[in-house]
């Protein structure tokens, strides 16, 4: 399993990926935005940090109990003098920045790239994409299994669909975000344990990350 790319003008990226994403139930071929050449290079750099196949990936993912993946960070956090009041911080006062999908374009400037590719894969479900680069196995990133067990949890609660992915970041569009700050809170430590970089080199506080999830139809993830 594999998938192709498209090249394409960053200006054309958003348009180009949300043609692809409309024709994707009847197509089968799902597209994702990838960046810039160094972006895919990074990325097809990953693959030589798991030897799984995708079969593989995919059966494992299906025997993830997630409740029990997020309760055993918990356990594991708590052994390390963790402090859940400290970490969860108070909600902030103001509207918080949604963000938006980002990869083409510059992350310090913010600026359109020239020139960005799509991936374009052919499976069945949005959460099949990280058992096709297959993606994470490095660093704090988890391994393929994780992430296809975790955005297949998320797919079928919110109807989160991976949008993007680069040698360290991922994008979703979310269909069905939290409404409520109680729901937003849980899900913030969902994404904390999946990806703690988000919080401790992002937003810095569960509350404040929560806030960005709230009615968001955009989600963020960075591994340092």
């Amino acid at each position: 399993m594999s998938y192709s790319t498209i090249q394409a003008s960053g200006t054309d990226a958003v348009r180009l990926l949300n043609e692809y994403r409309a024709r994707y139930p009847e197509t089968g071929r799902y597209p994702f935005l990838i960046g810039d050449q160094q972006d895919l290079e990074l990325l097809q750099g990953v693959d030589e940090c798991s030897e799984d196949s995708f079969s593989k990936i995919l059966d494992a993912a299906l025997q993830v109990n997630v409740g029990d993946w997020f309760a055993a960070c918990w356990k594991q956090a708590e052994r390390f003098q963790f402090s859940e009041p400290e970490l969860l911080g108070e909600w902030p006062v103001g509207i918080a920045d949604k963000g938006s999908i980002g990869l083409h374009k510059d992350a310090l400037t913010g600026r359109i790239k020239s020139q960005v590719y799509l991936g374009v894969a052919e499976i069945e479900q949005p959460w099949q994409l990280p058992a096709v680069i297959p993606y994470g196995n490095w660093n704090a990133c988890p391994e393929p299994v994780i992430h296809c067990a975790l955005h297949r949890h998320w797919l079928e609660k919110y109807g989160a669909e991976i949008t993007g992915v680069s040698g360290d970041v991922i994008e979703c569009m979310v269909k069905a975000p939290p409404a409520d700050k109680e729901s937003a809170i849980d899900l913030a430590w969902q994404h904390y344990w999946y990806c703690n970089d988000i919080v401790e080199q992002g937003s810095g506080s569960i509350s404040d990350l929560a806030a960005t999830l709230l009615d968001s139809p955009y989600w963020y993830f960075w591994w340092d």
